[in-house]
């Protein structure tokens, strides 16, 4: 029988929070639900790290929820034997948790700042509930009431989060975009926040990918201009209907721009996918090119017959290592990039020290992490594999030319 396990700590040299009220509307969320049979609530007040620790053994809980202070530092607020504060820090907390993640699925944090401890569990514990900032009590007792409600009911943690977070505003309670979801690696990693927006996006996309091929260009943001190269690009493509869409993350790039990441389920079987979309005056329309990766010739015929003029291409890129070809030995004047398209076609890609976007594109890739970027490239060889890059157009895929 799942186990929810709820630890709630107000050190006394800490502002005071009504926390019984949440625990009270937390246990009567399981009493009105017709699923009561199958859950247990554990609860823990005035909780210790020991408590934390000696829970965790005797109820291998599946959800741990706490209730409590949290600050931007990246702590905890658990109590003393004496009622004082106890800042755990998130990485031994981390590494605690990680030795019950066999049973343990979910972690809320029903605490200010807490999507920085958030950050660091969600490397062992697939979903982690956090705040983004402050929240008031109503705002968090409400959505927690609304979160175990929908768990209790069966939903998934990702429904109960949309659940707990429209909850709030539905109340006129501040906050609904406070809460953040955050999952582990093995889920894609990815981060939610709630937004209004959410229920369109997964409306919009619905439409967009059951629309035959010929007829989505109505959905793009160049519209008819785009039917003819969409066609090529599809070729004779088979549509698939999709039964379901699930919008798992939305970031919001620019004024107008959002990437979201979107399930599409067929026949029981889930699928991730990426989305730029455009949003302006409440319209909704896709950034094809983003979307897709398109480059302005496609990147096997580029492969093949490489060109005389630089082209655009949208890329994964990162600091590399290698030098081949024409640029080997080379290191001195070239910085290597390590380049991935869409389709997952590996190139090493080389800039100019020297040039301004050759030093911009090594400061920007210098954080050692994986960046989405519009590129130009051009060939100093018939080796096209070893493209050199002779600018960098934009810092994602968006790019108003391609």
């Amino acid at each position: 029988m799942p186990v929810l396990l709820v630890l709630a700590a107000s050190p006394i040299d800490q502002d005071r929070l009504r926390l019984n009220n949440e625990l009270k509307q937390i246990k009567r969320s399981l009493q009105r639900s017709r699923n009561r049979e199958n859950w247990t609530i554990e609860i823990n007040e005035a909780a210790t790290v020991d408590d934390l620790r000696q829970s965790l053994l005797d109820f291998r809980p599946t959800i741990v929820h706490f209730s409590g202070h949290g600050d931007s530092h990246g702590s905890l607020a658990f109590e003393t034997d004496e009622g004082f504060t106890n800042a755990a820090n998130a990485q031994p907390l981390t590494r605690l948790l990680h030795q019950f993640k066999d049973s343990l699925k979910c972690v809320v944090l029903n605490a200010c700042y807490s999507e920085v401890q958030g950050a660091a569990i969600r490397q062992q514990i697939d979903y982690v509930v956090g705040m983004s900032r402050k929240i008031d009590d109503d705002s968090a007792t409400k959505f927690a009431v609304a979160f175990y409600d929908a768990v209790f009911a069966g939903t998934t943690f990702r429904q109960a989060f949309d659940i707990g977070c429209t909850a709030i505003d539905l109340s006129n309670l501040p906050g609904p975009d406070v809460p953040v979801l955050l999952t582990g690696p093995a889920l894609g990693s990815v981060t939610l926040s709630y937004t209004e927006l959410i229920p369109q996006f997964e409306d919009f996309i619905m439409a967009y990918v059951n629309t035959p091929f010929e007829q989505r260009c109505a959905f793009t943001t160049k519209g008819e201009a785009l039917r003819d190269t969409m066609l090529r690009a599809y070729n004779n493509s088979l549509q698939t209907i999709v039964e379901k869409v699930s919008v798992i993350s939305a970031r919001q790039i620019n004024d107008h721009h959002w990437k979201v990441r979107a399930s599409l389920q067929v026949k029981n079987i889930s699928q991730h996918f990426d989305y730029y979309l455009r949003v302006e005056d409440r319209k909704i329309q896709i950034d094809w090119e983003a979307t897709t990766g398109y480059w302005s010739m496609p990147v096997k015929t580029y492969l093949a017959l490489g060109t005389s003029q630089p082209i655009v291409a949208r890329v994964h890129a990162s600091l590399g290592t290698n030098y081949f070809g024409e640029f080997s030995e080379k290191e001195m004047l070239y910085q290597s990039i390590h380049l991935t398209t869409k389709c997952n076609q590996t190139l090493y890609g080389y800039v100019s020290r020297h040039t301004p976007y050759g030093k911009q594109l090594i400061e920007l890739l210098s954080d050692g992490n994986e960046h989405d970027l519009t590129i130009s490239i051009a060939n100093r060889s018939r080796e096209t594999d070893y493209p050199l890059i002779v600018d960098l157009l934009s810092h994602t895929w968006l790019y108003a030319n391609g």
